[in-house]
């Protein structure tokens, strides 16, 4: 079944509107935070959310739940307690106001479920991909599609009592097949680590470098590849694209055409995304229920290192990219990424734009303080 992609209203208005109105709410929320540090200063018996993963360390947790706890329990607000499933046990989960779980698809991690249930805690399962509907693209689809995972995967969208989720799209498939008690709000970027990093580097060579960074992605890119190509041909050394973490093999040993690994510490990762002097990023998607399902990660961390994107118009980015605003979304055909790409290369302006309104809407809405204000708002209620 289909479901149509909501858009996010347009940013609008002059730049100062903007940036009044991102101040405004900035100064609301950081009023609100200091509430909190007054509030946990009188009251050191925080409650204790406890997060139940896989293991201790993975870029979803990071994004999705460390940064914002840790925030939280910075600021006397709430207290976190991260365990992986074979360490939680009946005494952590008695102590817990709340009991988190992160893409867990284990049969031990579904019994602590139930142990919280019996004991009348509320749960919130945190998930980022449509584990039913992975492709087939090695082990860890294996790992996915094992029937037993896979149904312990369909009783946690069933019966957590809350459902986190960042797209759209996917809140409403959850809604529709499994559970109506759905909330969504986006990940966030921590800005700090840009921040301490300093002023962001700028080229001056009168090349044009765009890139991509991500894990494996042949499917997304077989449209893109001839375009690249293309585009490579007709602009030979005044362009070059730089791949970090993953490159399509069609691309492998071009002229042009460079490669670097994924690191895996994200601090230092999003950092080194930060340190590129990209023109622009690129972003595509194949047409599978599996890919409508997905986050709008790249849109967050291009943005918020201020590196303007091109994005296949599908509802991971529709929903919350304005067209030639905060993104170019171009159809995820050859023709549609060679216009998009050559229109990037030509057209500086518009560049320069993106780069500058992507950039103010990602420190409005990816930023912690708001990542907090959800938090607090929709699950923890404090």
């Amino acid at each position: 079944m289909r479901f149509k992609a909501r858009r996010a209203k347009p940013i609008g208005h002059s730049v100062a509107y903007r940036n009044g109105l991102r101040n405004g709410r900035v100064d609301g929320l950081n009023r609100g935070l200091q509430d909190g540090i007054m509030a946990g200063k009188q009251n050191t018996l925080w409650p204790i959310a406890l997060i139940i993963a896989q293991v201790k360390s993975f870029p979803s947790l990071e994004i999705i739940l460390l940064q914002p706890f840790r925030l939280m329990k910075q600021l006397g607000i709430y207290n976190f307690r991260v365990v992986t499933e074979e360490e939680a046990t009946r005494e952590h989960i008695a102590e817990a106001a709340v009991v988190v779980f992160i893409r867990n698809v284990e049969p031990r991690a579904y019994a602590a479920l139930e142990m919280a249930h019996e004991m009348g805690k509320p749960t919130v399962y945190v998930i980022d991909d449509n584990f039913l509907e992975i492709p087939s693209v090695g082990a860890i689809s294996d790992y996915y599609k094992d029937p037993i995972r896979r149904e312990t995967f369909i009783r946690f969208l069933t019966f957590s009592k809350l459902i986190q989720v960042i797209s759209p799209y996917f809140a409403d498939y959850i809604r529709l097949h499994f559970n109506p008690h759905v909330v969504c709000f986006s990940a966030s970027v921590d800005f700090r680590w840009l921040d301490e990093y300093g002023p962001k580097p700028v080229r001056n060579d009168g090349v044009i470098v765009f890139g991509y960074e991500g894990t494996v992605k042949e499917e997304d890119f077989k449209p893109v590849v001839p375009a690249i190509i293309s585009i490579l041909q007709a602009y030979g050394a005044r362009v070059r694209i730089e791949f970090m973490g993953f490159i399509p093999s069609g691309l492998k040993g071009l002229p042009g055409v460079s490669f670097l690994p994924y690191d895996h510490n994200y601090r230092q990762f999003m950092q080194s995304l930060y340190s590129t002097t990209w023109d622009f990023g690129l972003a595509p998607l194949s047409n599978s229920l599996f890919n409508l399902c997905k986050t709008n990660n790249k849109f967050r961390e291009y943005a918020g290192c201020l590196i303007p994107g091109i994005y296949t118009n599908t509802p991971a980015y529709a929903d919350c990219i304005t067209h030639e605003v905060t993104g170019l979304l171009v159809p995820q055909t050859t023709e549609g990424w060679y216009l998009g790409m050559k229109r990037m290369i030509d057209d500086q302006a518009l560049r320069n734009s993106i780069r500058e309104q992507a950039g103010a809407y990602s420190r409005s809405q990816f930023s912690l303080e708001q990542s907090v204000a959800n938090w607090r708002q929709h699950i923890l209620h404090v």
